[in-house]
């Protein structure tokens, strides 16, 4: 059976910037953080990778404990977010994973931390829909945590994957691990720059459920 290896943001869900403002109140204490975590496009990293950097601008040795904070700090504010501003499941999204669950292996395939993401896709009522993922709080590297993520379909009985994302990251990373990448823009990334950072397959949305079944597990 193939697993289909989802990323989270930009790709089954929408959220009005929710994941940057929870880290900007993480951050509010430190100014030089912030301004850093002002000037990044954050599309397609990993919570641990953006927090790494935006706390390198401030001093030249960042520990791991200092991540920690952070993230701690992050997830706590994401929950206040959530409630205040659920996230929405991005057009064709809820149908296409209720139809595909008995034809394919669902995980996630995410840089959000595995709280993160539960938080996400709870308040889009979605979290329910995974088997397994890989997650940021698995790894730092993206390429890492599709290994995870294949790792863990492989033990369900998955034969083959394909990584599904929106962003040139996902993509990457996906080759990275040697798997096939699915680029959909819904996104900040068109059709074509996903497919010239070598998806094999790519679509506008998941609007059209039965196109995009076709497309996923052809």
């Amino acid at each position: 059976m193939r697993a289909l290896l989802f990323d989270l943001d930009g790709t089954l869900t929408q959220g009005g910037g929710g994941g940057g403002r929870a880290l900007a109140k993480a951050l509010h204490t430190r100014p030089q953080a912030s301004e850093e975590l002002r000037r990044m496009r954050l599309d397609g990293m990993t919570d641990r990778a953006i927090a790494r950097l935006v706390l390198a601008a401030e001093r030249k040795s960042v520990s791991e404990r200092d991540i920690d904070e952070v993230l701690e700090q992050y997830l706590h504010a994401l929950a206040t977010e959530v409630a205040e501003r659920p996230y929405v499941p991005l057009p064709g999204v809820s149908e296409l994973l209720r139809r595909l669950d008995a034809k394919a292996l669902l995980g996630l395939c995410t840089g959000n931390h595995v709280r993160g993401a539960e938080l996400k896709l709870s308040s889009a009522g979605l979290w329910g829909c995974w088997k397994f993922g890989g997650y940021g709080s698995d790894a730092e590297p993206r390429v890492e945590i599709v290994r995870t993520a294949f790792r863990r379909a492989q033990e369900l009985g998955a034969t083959d994957a394909l990584v599904i994302g929106d962003t040139p990251r996902d993509i990457l990373a996906a080759h990275e691990a040697g798997l096939p990448a699915c680029g959909v823009a819904t996104g900040r990334w068109s059709i074509h720059d996903l497919a010239t950072h070598g998806a094999e397959k790519v679509i506008a949305t998941f609007g059209d459920i039965e196109a995009s079944i076709r497309l996923l597990l052809e």
